[in-house]
């Protein structure tokens, strides 16, 4: 499926979909495409997150996809990025979220190796703020890490990826070893969902706190390439 995604990126850019033209790729993850579009009815710019064509052909996962996503859509705080849209176009499954201009914590950190006191303490009380208003809403993040940090040049601090995130007691019957459900980075997680296990809000206070560690040391506080690491 790889060459399947190739394509995609390739003929995404310079495309419309729907109401948004897309500008450019902005990167890529295990999950995603992203590109940054002008949503054209409101004449503003918005980052585009595209699901994988390998993933989208999964029904269930799309089904999860845009019910999460859906719900994700109403965290609104000024700590979170904001979604504004839950589609699919040509049967490219798609979220357009808020384009936040800036970089992320992990950019930070490799250009300055660690963060001083005040900043991090700063980083972790919006991230905090963030996390409470999710775990209200019965929202697991799941994947919180430096990369879905984003730092903005006011100083603001909103958490990415929330998307991609888990509902509390959704009913699902999958199991946690499924496509999507074991999404994370081996590092950050929390020792239940490293091992599959069932999470809860704790989990993503978990990998804040391996954050925190690494934003203040500079590095990770545990080595190792997959979750069994």
């Amino acid at each position: 499926m790889a060459s399947n995604d190739a394509n995609l990126n390739l003929s995404l850019a310079g495309r419309q979909l729907g109401d948004y033209r897309m500008l450019r790729r902005l990167g890529r993850g295990g999950m995603s495409v992203v590109y940054l579009a002008e949503q054209m009815s409101l004449k503003r710019r918005v980052a585009i997150k595209v699901l994988k064509s390998d993933l989208a052909e999964d029904e269930s996962y799309v089904r999860r996809f845009h019910k999460e996503a859906q719900a994700a859509a109403g965290l609104v705080h000024a700590n979170i990025v904001q979604i504004h849209e839950v589609g699919q176009t040509d049967g490219i499954h798609f979220i357009a979220q808020e384009y936040v201009q800036g970089q992320n914590l992990r950019q930070y950190l490799q250009a300055q190796g660690a963060v001083d006191i005040q900043m991090g303490l700063s980083v972790l009380r919006q991230v905090a703020a963030a996390l409470h208003k999710a775990g209200q809403s019965g929202i697991i993040h799941r994947d919180i890490k430096p990369e879905n940090i984003m730092l903005s040049p006011t100083g603001e601090v909103k958490v990415a990826d929330f998307g991609l995130a888990r509902i509390v007691d959704s009913g699902d019957s999958m199991d946690a070893t499924q496509v999507g459900m074991t999404m994370g980075t081996p590092l950050y997680m929390s020792p239940e969902q490293a091992q599959g296990g069932k999470i809860d809000p704790r989990s993503d206070l978990y990998s804040l706190g391996v954050t925190a560690y690494h934003m203040f040391s500079g590095r990770t506080p545990f080595e190792g390439d997959n979750a069994l690491s």
